[in-house]
């Protein structure tokens, strides 16, 4: 009879140590890093981001995104980091590059900007639709896109304007470095898509036909 005890105390301390390693101590949390800009904070889940090239530190790459101005114009503009993916320079088809995949499914646009990961910075950047309406590109040839495409926003600069066919409007000014407008967000729509019959600005309709980048 004075086994029992000392049995019992043997079968409770096995249940208490089972019970402990059954809990997941170990188990790696979501991580989760987050867009922080004045009252503005935006959380990303790392590990809800698809992942589509190899020895890629999505976590690392998303970071370095970031802390460039273009995510955070994005991001508060309601796109989300949809993927990050190898990308190949129109250079050199050999050389490979991170994009990370910003996407706004309201206006169906990618936003790809590119992440060098040796220097630890975001690089270029660029919209997905056709470029249209112009010399050199081959697909000027073809008719005027039914849903979206660039062009220079004006002849002689590094701005590309992406244009909504549908509404006949500009929904993104920008270059390789710089988001300068993002419909409705951000920038002055004033200044980036002026009404035509006020200022004499090109309206995107025109874009391409009246002999603007011919």
């Amino acid at each position: 009879m004075r086994q029992n005890p000392v049995l019992l105390v043997a079968l409770l301390l096995l249940a208490f140590g089972a019970g402990c390693t059954s809990t997941p101590e170990n188990a790696t949390p979501a991580q989760v890093l987050h867009y922080e800009q004045g009252n503005t904070s935006i959380p990303i889940n790392v590990s809800e981001i698809p992942v589509r090239t190899f020895d890629v530190n999505a976590t690392e790459v998303i970071g370095i995104v970031l802390a460039d101005q273009r995510a955070g114009i994005l991001l508060e503009g309601g796109w989300k980091i949809a993927s990050i993916r190898a990308g190949f320079e129109e250079e050199d088809p050999n050389r490979e590059h991170i994009d990370a995949e910003f996407r706004n499914d309201e206006l169906s646009l990618s936003f790809f900007i590119e992440v060098d990961e040796r220097e630890e910075r975001a690089t270029r950047g660029r919209c997905s639709p056709i470029v249209w309406g112009g010399r050199p590109w081959p697909d000027s040839k073809e008719p005027r896109p039914e849903d979206y495409y660039q062009n220079y926003y004006l002849p002689k600069t590094d701005q590309f304007a992406v244009i909504d066919c549908q509404n006949e409007r500009i929904v993104m000014v920008y270059n390789k470095t710089t988001i300068f407008y993002l419909y409705p967000s951000y920038g002055d729509a004033n200044v980036w898509d002026p009404d035509r019959s006020e200022t004499g600005a090109p309206q995107p309709s025109s874009y391409g036909q009246n002999g603007i980048n011919a």
